[in-house]
């Protein structure tokens, strides 16, 4: 299952083999080959900053070849969690759409191998709640697939950084995927540094040293890491370590790597459908303890990044936990069966070397895998008949670990597992030691980077570029980035519109450590005015284009701005602007059911021209992911400017769900206020899909409002129908004593996929009495 938060990141194989006696997954990992460089004396000579990194890195990587013969056993609890979310544009709220995790008591012995038993699992993907047959088939994935997603702490071979056992190493095959810090010959990709160092007292009064070793990659691409490494002194052994990859993967230059022609061959509807098209881990956590007062032994691990195809969004986290019972506390684990695996490529070559055509070799391969998948369930039904579980055999590290793998039958057993936390919606702050990670993670700051070194020019454009509204008609642009190192990047955006023949973009310089980004940069574009929504996303234009439903307000600049933003899109982000602001025309009446000339489409606003300098603040915050729990979610925008005219301006949205019985109910409550002469173009603009339904956008125009929206549905997640009703005001802010009847409008819905996708019919009330009808993305619920 690391494939699915993966799976957009790389390319990405997955083979199950299942026979009487064996049972075995894999998920091999291929971007294309890249010719492994060859460390010279430069290198070697360039690599360290100072003695005392060269030895500790030297003798760092003899230990990492080396086996303690005396560990020669341990019994471990061992808990993994694998969480994957998804959103159809940046500002989005964070949505779960699946999560699997597993406990289970890991019994290792040098030699002989482990035997696991699973103690508890599950999975959900809250998305589809609701549908009988995707529940009845993640119930069969967690069977089928419950002894791949194990987590196992320790073997002869397993390296001692999670990351490189997860995805693969350098030194694996001799093609470099992820390039590893530690192994040799890897001074042609890195520099190091000593760092800070801390002592450690044992019970007995020893003292350990615990030494960091800094490794900057030379130049930033995605399969080499920067990162924090501390070893013990003595022995050299891994004790903590924080990393991230020093780069984003840009999935389509990986590809035309191998393949130049690769973005050629693809149709341009296509290219453009699924550009841009990248992947990063942002973080990897890794904690050890000692035991015996000798062995380094793992105690939480974790790792989180996201995926990206055009507009859409994946975000994962993975993250491992192990409990020790005992170390070298046994010597009498029978030895597991080695088992005899044949590869998918190996099978596929043998039918192949007997004279069968392609179609033939397909069927075959096919008969093989379905024959043993029946001989697999005939043995598994009778294991459940004789002792109430099945065991199934595997193996990892390339054969170094012989596993047998004991499951109870009942999935009801393991689904309500006391070894699992209360709730599978938990966040897991106390299991996996949420102030040690947060800890680590701060190291990852900028001063932790790769060294300077420009890389050619990436161009990226498609629907993530392209929208359709009443002031530019169709429009579109494009982006060319490069990457210089030391975490700065530099984008050059431009983009072009039929309706306004305009022509609009920005030059920018950015810096980034993975999770927080700096912008410093000139620009001339096209701003929303209003709060609610994302008018300018291609979601919202798709109404735009069809049926003339643009709910936004615009205006135009062109400055200098310096901003603050967070990867993921959310916590604190701030902005700082010296810009020049005025109207923006409706200049584009078409849409596809009311042709040239649409009256439905709305006037805008008439900006108040005059530069402004100033500066904006945000935070937003989520909590809760259980659509039938709890979930909260804030966001909080402060903003102020002088210039033409001095104004201040706040906005607050709260919004609040639970699930009460067979219903959920929503409840939505916003407000806003301002101070000083506040221009047109800021004002706060109220009537909509994104505030009062059923009334028209700008319906309510003030210098302050309030909104109320209460929304009331079934407890299914996947197809949900909806009632709602909204309340809100917007007027002058020294009104609010005399704000006569509020706006107001009522409505039936369907939300899809827990708001993923939503579709209102809507009456308003007052002032305006008329009915709507909305399709649109990304809803509240």
């Amino acid at each position: 299952m690391v494939a699915l938060g993966l799976l957009l990141a790389f390319q990405v194989t997955v083979q199950v083999n299942r026979d009487s006696s064996t049972a075995s997954g894999s998920i091999s990992v291929r971007p294309p080959s890249r010719e492994r460089i060859a460390v010279t004396d430069e290198h070697r000579r360039t690599a360290f900053k100072d003695n005392a990194a060269r030895e500790l890195l030297l003798r760092a990587r003899a230990a990492r070849l080396q086996q303690d013969s005396s560990l020669y056993s341990y019994e471990v609890k061992s808990y993994q969690r694998i969480s994957a979310g998804m959103s159809l544009r940046e500002t989005a709220r964070e949505r779960l759409v699946w999560r699997g995790e597993n406990a289970s008591r890991v019994r290792w012995q040098r030699g002989r191998g482990a035997r696991v038993e699973v103690l508890g699992a599950r999975m959900v993907a809250p998305i589809t709640q609701g549908i009988k047959e995707a529940e009845a088939e993640l119930e069969s994935e967690m069977a089928s697939e419950l002894d791949d997603m194990l987590a196992v702490p320790y073997y002869p071979g397993k390296d001692q950084l999670w990351l490189f056992e997860m995805v693969g190493s350098s030194d694996n095959d001799g093609s470099p995927m992820l390039i590893h810090p530690v192994a040799e010959g890897s001074e042609a990709y890195f520099t190091f540094a000593s760092g800070d160092s801390v002592d450690i007292v044992l019970p007995d009064g020893k003292r350990l040293k615990l030494r960091e070793l800094i490794a900057t990659p030379r130049r930033a691409v995605w399969n080499l890491v920067v990162g924090s490494f501390w070893f013990e002194t003595e022995s050299a052994q891994l004790a903590r370590a924080v990393m991230r990859f020093s780069a984003p993967m840009d999935i389509w230059e990986t590809v035309e790597a191998e393949d130049p022609d690769a973005r050629k061959d693809m149709p341009a509807p296509v290219r453009g459908m699924l550009t841009p098209m990248r992947a990063e881990i942002t973080a990897v956590t890794i904690e050890y303890g000692l035991f015996e007062q000798r062995y380094w032994l793992p105690r939480t691990q974790g790792a989180e990044g996201y995926a990206r195809v055009s507009f859409m969004r994946v975000p994962f986290r993975i993250e491992q936990r192990y409990r020790y019972e005992s170390v070298n506390g046994f010597d009498d684990l029978p030895e597991v069966p080695r088992v005899n695996r044949v590869d998918n490529d190996s099978l596929t070559q043998s039918f192949r070397d007997r004279g069968l055509d392609s179609a033939a070799v397909r069927d075959s391969v096919r008969a093989f895998y379905a024959a043993r998948e029946e001989l697999f369930k005939v043995e598994r039904a009778a294991g459940c008949a004789r002792t109430g579980t099945y065991r199934v055999y595997e193996t990892r590290g390339n054969g170094a670990l012989s596993m047998a793998v004991d499951v109870p039958c009942d999935m009801k057993q393991l689904t309500e597992s006391a070894e699992l936390p209360p709730s599978i919606y938990d966040p897991g702050e106390e299991l996996f030691g949420a102030a040690q990670r947060d800890e680590l993670m701060r190291m990852l700051d900028f001063g932790l980077q790769p060294a300077w070194a420009p890389r050619k020019p990436t161009l990226e454009y498609g629907l993530a570029y392209t929208r359709y509204n009443r002031i530019e008609g169709f429009g579109t642009g494009a982006r060319m980035s490069t990457t210089l190192g030391k975490g700065y990047s530099v984008a050059l955006d431009g983009r072009a519109s039929g309706g306004d023949l305009q022509l609009n973009g920005g030059l920018s310089v950015a810096r980034s450590n993975g999770r927080t980004q700096y912008h410093a940069g000139v620009f001339r574009r096209l701003n929303v005015s209003s709060d609610f929504g994302d008018p300018l996303s291609f979601g919202a234009s798709l109404p735009n284009l069809f049926y003339a439903r643009d709910e936004g307000f615009y205006h135009r600049s062109w400055g200098a701005e310096l901003t603050r933003e967070r990867v993921p899109r959310g916590g604190l982000e701030w902005r700082v602007f010296a810009e020049q602001q005025w109207n923006a025309r409706v200049d584009s009446r078409w849409s596809l059911f009311g042709g040239a000339n649409d009256d439905r489409f709305l006037g805008n606003v008439v900006a108040d021209t005059g530069w402004f300098y100033g500066a904006g603040l945000r935070w937003r915050g989520s909590r809760g992911l259980d659509p039938r729990g709890w979930r909260m979610s804030a966001d909080l925008r402060l903003e102020g400017a002088t210039g033409q005219m001095d104004y201040g301006r706040a906005f607050l949205e709260t919004i609040v769900s639970r699930g009460l019985g067979p219903v959920t109910a929503s409840v939505t409550a916003a407000a806003g206020t301002s101070e000083g002469e506040l221009p047109a173009q800021r004002q706060f603009f109220l009537g909509g899909l994104w505030s009062v339904r059923g009334q028209t956008a700008g319906t309510g125009v003030g210098e302050a409002f309030w909104l109320s929206r209460v929304e009331l549905g079934t407890g299914s997640v996947a197809a949900r129908p909806v009632l709602f009703g909204d309340l809100g005001w917007a007027g002058p802010r020294d009104g609010w004593n005399a704000m006569g009847r509020p706006m107001s409008g009522v409505g039936v819905g369907a939300s899809f996929f827990d708001g993923m996708a939503r579709i209102d019919l809507s009456r308003g009330m007052h002032p305006r009495w008329q009915t709507r009808l909305d399709l649109y993305l990304e809803a509240r619920f």
